[in-house]
């Protein structure tokens, strides 16, 4: 099963993510699913960043509100979250844009805490391995980040191949690699891996 949490202002959700998904807006996410015709299953947050006259619309087209006290320790996608944690996949829209910087590095310790979570937005996807895996081909660069200090990584099929790499924590070596033909990484230990596209290259990946 797939849920998927839309977030923040997204300018045209990809709706090929939405196929057969339990969909949520969380906050002014929901908003802005519903003034894309997006039907929602779940509406969630405390709201504050909408007005009376736009929370009685979400109300009106979510087939669940669940309202938030402004005060609380969670954040309302870490609340969302909770709800579809047992799902196969999470797929996370518009937790990559925003001013709020802070939400998405929030964002990013989330994906670290849940491993069947993605975070993708017009020219990236981010995600959580911890086994080896082909990566995905329709992106320009990609680039992998240790989360411990103990893991080995061999790349083939890449501008820059490796063999056996000790990458621990903070070392930037496997930034901004490139796909070449036929990639797989070979995994032991536990990376963040990020996709991304220039703007001008940006492709569907369902």
């Amino acid at each position: 099963m797939r849920a998927v949490l839309i977030l923040f202002n997204i300018e045209k959700i990809n709706k090929e993510y939405l196929n057969n998904a339990f969909i949520i807006g969380v906050d002014r996410g929901a908003l802005n699913a519903i003034n894309q015709g997006i039907n929602l299953d779940i509406s969630i947050g405390d709201f504050d960043s909408v007005n009376d006259n736009e929370f009685e619309l979400i109300k009106n087209n979510s087939k669940k509100i669940i309202k938030l006290n402004r005060i609380k320790d969670e954040t309302d996608t870490l609340e969302a979250i909770n709800l579809v944690k047992n799902y196969d996949e999470i797929i996370i829209l518009g937790g990559i844009k925003g001013k709020r910087i802070e939400h998405f590095y929030s964002n990013l310790i989330l994906l670290n805490n849940y491993n069947n979570i993605k975070m993708i937005d017009d020219n990236s996807l981010i995600e959580i391995k911890k086994e080896s895996f082909k990566p995905y081909a329709n992106y320009q660069f990609v680039s992998f980040f240790s989360l411990d200090d103990n893991t080995i990584i061999s790349l083939v099929g890449f501008k820059y191949n490796l063999s056996k790499y000790n990458l621990k924590r903070n070392d930037p070596l496997c930034i901004s690699n490139e796909i070449i033909n036929n990639p797989y990484v070979t995994l032991e230990g536990k990376i963040m891996v990020i996709y991304t596209n220039e703007a001008w290259l940006w492709m569907v990946l369902y």
